[in-house]
């Protein structure tokens, strides 16, 4: 599992958590349960009240890298 340079102090994937899932660094929260959330329409206070191991910092950082993403595919200025 390739992890973006951008989130390489947030996330981690080892074949030995998780079966190699790609998760929150420092806890077993898998990044799935962010991503699940967000289609629910959950808010980040939300899935950070579920998981308080993961910090809103890690969390907005996806979040921004997801936009980031967008914006290059669309040509919309990165922030």
């Amino acid at each position: 599992m390739s992890i973006p340079m951008e989130l390489k102090s947030v996330l981690v994937s080892t074949p030995d958590t998780l079966g190699g899932s790609v998760r929150f660094m420092g806890t077993r929260v898998p990044l799935r349960a962010l991503l699940d959330a967000m289609t629910l329409g959950r808010s980040v206070e939300y899935f950070l009240e579920g998981y308080p191991g993961v910090t809103k910092e890690q969390v907005l950082a996806v979040v921004k890298w997801e936009q980031n993403v967008a914006r290059k595919t669309f040509g919309i200025e990165l922030v």
